[in-house]
């Protein structure tokens, strides 16, 4: 295990972490994007397997993560970039552990979804519903269903936070620094919440410039913006885990 320590960087380091990012990506933006097309035929294939289609791909994410990590060291060491990257969390010893990542991760959705339906009651259920199968409301049902569900909602993403924080950087910290995964999440979340004023303002951003990537046709817009989102958070990674100088 590495020795690190987790550097508490300004606010404004979020926008160089996508300004990093889009330097590396526009300098080969045909392999990023080839790349981030197989991923997504991946994921669109294994969502289909009956039964247990969509929790393999939150099980599988972390080493999907962990390839877009194996990447972009590669593009910053100046090698290329090509779509083999995608199988460095499958190929190394350490999917195991970025597996239970993902056990752990995959449990904690499950879990939250489970207090969110209990605590929602027939709001969020209506909610869920609507979602899945949309239909036209009136200004009146809009709100009710809103106010059933909003407390759920809220909880809902107050346990999601912390979840997410401590699973952002822990495929980074497992490939790279042969980190087990307890002790990858629990420095993940502490690297997010020591350093939350950059980090919510390079969500924020990042957020910003995602719509109108879902609104570009057929899912273009999305072969660039998640391979830059994916280096952005190597560019996170880099900028708040720092190696421990020996004496």
């Amino acid at each position: 295990m590495a020795q690190l320590t987790i550097a508490r960087v300004p606010a404004g380091e979020g926008m160089a972490w996508l300004k990093q990012a889009w330097g590396v990506f526009k300098v080969a933006a045909i392999p990023w994007s080839g790349m981030t097309a197989a991923a997504f035929l991946a994921i669109m294939l294994a969502a289909q397997i009956p039964w247990v289609g969509k929790y393999l791909v939150e099980l599988l994410s972390p080493l999907l993560v962990a390839g877009y990590m194996s990447a972009s060291r590669a593009a910053e060491e100046g090698q290329p970039v090509t779509f083999l990257h995608l199988g460095a969390g499958f190929r190394e010893a350490s999917r195991l552990q970025l597996l239970v990542v993902g056990g752990l991760y995959l449990l904690g959705v499950l879990l939250i979804d489970q207090i969110m339906r209990l605590l929602g009651g027939q709001g969020f259920q209506e909610l869920l519903t609507l979602a899945q199968q949309p239909r036209n409301l009136s200004p009146e049902e809009a709100q009710a269903m809103l106010g059933a569900a909003l407390p759920a909602l809220l909880l809902g993403m107050l346990l999601f936070t912390p979840l997410l924080m401590a699973t952002w950087f822990a495929p980074a910290l497992i490939l790279f620094e042969a980190y087990k995964p307890g002790n990858a999440m629990w420095w993940s979340l502490w690297a997010c919440g020591v350093n939350w004023r950059p980090l919510l303002f390079y969500t924020s951003l990042l957020g910003l410039a995602a719509l109108p990537a879902l609104l570009i046709p057929f899912g273009l817009g999305l072969l660039v913006f998640m391979p830059w989102a994916m280096i952005s958070t190597y560019a996170a990674y880099r900028g708040m885990f720092v190696p421990v100088e020996k004496p």
